[in-house]
């Protein structure tokens, strides 16, 4: 395979994953529209403080070992006859870590219901988002284990059909049987029981009963190091909504919700281009030079699409809103455009930081995301009581842009890199000013026609002015992956 070849394997995976990963997605938007309308605006709110609340609980179910799982599975230095061994043993290592959340989820239910809500009505609820976990934990390490082995077909096969199965449910326990917040969670442990089963069945080769203390030890030594940061990568996303219920209701959370739900677009672009890239960076870990000129480029790639993808969001983002849910939503629509500038640092760190991956010290993650939380925990405290809303989704941004900025200059310590820093300020600085703009408008009184022309119109003024300020590799990278496309479509007789 030619250089080129195994550079455009990124891009290809980049579509495979991001096709499976929008079916995964999909689903949740699809049933979106349904639920808003059906749930009040409370239901839904509550809905997202108990999957908030609960989500901490999810991560300790297999402990973060699939990061070691990635990390010995393309080793040089592991061999095929291995492989078993370490994926069984990573896999009988999650199914005994839920078990034990399983068993915690009793005794903090009651606990959890009367803290969050000030009463014991939503403990049977609470206690089922916590029997969602593990089915929901178990399907999502049985899909790293086809994208491990590259299985593409596989992966968007089984999205497809969790997705298809999820939905049907929504519709079945929300929409049919009136049976409220409970259907929510019943949903997802149907779907997932079902796909992490399906999933597994393809990685059964590497399946078996046995369970190796030796590769327990590596997992451990690699990944446990890796669980505070974890959780705190989570405390960033969870913890404005959290914030926001104490200081305001259960209402505004359905509003900063919803907002979060409308960056589905950048989160599907995002997370695909992370699937795709993540297990290419591990395998290129051994080869110093060329890791070192491939990642500049990505990070400027990165930062080219993902701010692209948001400005065209927010050029009909309040179609999106009206769309999504009922006009009371709208309430969320100033928040977008700071929700989706975020995502481009919450996936920015994958590309940013192969320092710790080379070098072994996974626990400057932990310690940078720990910073991260702080900073973000102390801005929900000053700001979203006095700006709600507002507060909430600031607090969330500073946090996440201290997590990368933190990893970036650990990773340059121990590994270093001649990052392309000028592109990544100047395209985001152009990001925040369209942003802003498209905003305004937005919200002004004028006529849609109007307004959709004066969103348009900068939008169009950003992808020129970063695409000319792009470098030469990257374009050429760009033209290179898209050529084939291009041909076929040229070659294509008309009917």
């Amino acid at each position: 395979m030619s250089e080129a070849q195994k550079e455009n394997t990124v891009f290809k995976n980049m579509v495979l994953y991001g096709i499976g990963g929008a079916l995964s997605q999909a689903a949740g938007l699809i049933t979106l529209p349904l639920m808003t309308r059906v749930l009040t605006s409370q239901e839904y709110g509550s809905i997202e403080v108990i999957t908030a609340t609960t989500g901490y609980f999810s991560l300790l179910i297999g402990l973060n070992t699939m990061s070691g799982l990635y990390r010995f599975f393309y080793d040089m230095n592991t061999k095929e006859s291995d492989r078993k061994s370490l994926v069984s043993t990573t896999m009988l290592f999650v199914a005994l870590t839920g078990l034990a959340v399983a068993l915690l989820s009793i005794f903090l239910s009651p606990i959890f219901a009367q803290n969050l809500f000030g009463e014991a009505s939503y403990t049977a609820v609470i206690r089922l988002a916590f029997s969602a976990l593990i089915p929901v934990a178990v399907y999502t390490y049985a899909l790293g284990l086809l994208r491990i082995q590259n299985k593409a077909l596989p992966y968007i096969i089984i999205a497809l059909i969790v997705s298809v199965i999820y939905m049907g449910c929504v519709v079945l326990f929300i929409a049919v049987f009136k049976v409220g917040i409970p259907g929510y969670y019943c949903s997802q442990i149907i779907s997932n029981t079902i796909g992490a089963g399906l999933a597994l069945f393809f990685s059964r080769q590497y399946l078996s009963l046995k369970f190796s203390t030796y590769w327990l030890k590596r997992l451990a030594k690699y990944s446990f190091p890796l669980i505070p940061g974890t959780l705190f990568g989570w405390s960033l996303s969870a913890n404005n909504r959290i914030f926001l219920n104490a200081a305001a209701s259960e209402v505004e959370v359905a509003y900063y919700g919803l907002a979060n739900k409308a960056t589905i677009v950048i989160t599907l672009a995002t997370q695909a281009f992370c699937n795709a890239w993540e297990p290419t960076m591990y395998s290129l870990l051994q080869r110093v030079e060329k890791i070192r000129r491939t990642l500049p480029m990505m990070l400027s790639l990165y930062t080219f699409g993902a701010l692209g993808i948001c400005t065209l969001v927010m050029t009909i983002a309040r179609e999106i809103f009206l769309f999504l849910a009922p006009p009371e939503y709208l309430a969320g629509i100033g928040l977008l455009g700071i929700m989706q500038f975020r995502w481009l640092f919450t996936m920015g760190v994958y590309v940013i930081d192969p320092g710790t991956a080379k070098s072994g010290k996974t626990w400057w993650v932990s310690l940078m995301l720990g910073l991260a939380v702080a900073v973000n925990t102390l801005a929900n405290l000053l700001l979203t009581p006095r700006l709600g809303l507002y507060g909430a989704v600031i607090s969330e941004l500073l946090g996440y842009v201290t997590a990368m900025v933190g990893r970036w200059l650990i990773s340059n310590r121990l590994f270093q890199i001649a990052w392309n820093y000028r592109y990544f300020l100047l395209v985001t600085a152009a990001y925040g000013l369209t942003a802003w703009f498209q905003t305004r408008v937005i919200l002004s009184d004028l006529t849609w026609g109007w307004s959709f022309l004066a969103r348009l119109l900068p939008a169009a003024g950003f992808f020129v002015f970063s695409w000319l300020l792009l470098d030469r590799e990257s374009k050429t990278f760009v033209t290179t992956a898209l050529k084939p496309v291009w041909d076929r479509l040229r070659r294509r007789k008309p009917v």
